[in-house]
């Protein structure tokens, strides 16, 4: 791909192609399961098989499933960013508890 000299990546974390599973839960009764195609320490894609209503700018809970051992999920909250249909959406972080962003970072930076 051939870019122009005047072009500026914005996105200036790092990001890993992977494939780990995430629960998506949208208020309080309502959860469906996906897959993280990619992952930053702000963001992330996720592939959903099922189509669903979402708006930019809507809140989810995420809990992103990166080992086997379920106490070591990075959970918080995001906000869709992109909305891709047929595809999934893209996620950026709002909140984060100080475990989950270690836990993230570690992953990320691996």
């Amino acid at each position: 791909m051939v870019f122009p000299a005047d072009f500026t990546n914005k996105r200036q974390d790092s990001r890993v192609n992977t494939e780990l599973p995430v629960r998506i839960s949208i208020g309080s009764q309502f959860t469906l399961n996906g897959q993280i195609r990619d992952l930053s320490a702000k963001s992330a894609f996720i592939r959903i098989r099922h189509s669903i209503y979402l708006q930019l700018n809507d809140e989810v809970g995420f809990a992103i499933q990166c080992s086997r051992n379920v106490d070591d999920a990075i959970v918080g909250l995001a906000r869709i960013s992109r909305l891709a249909p047929g595809e999934g959406f893209a996620i950026y972080f709002t909140k984060i508890d100080e475990g989950s962003l270690s836990r993230l970072k570690d992953f990320v930076s691996d």
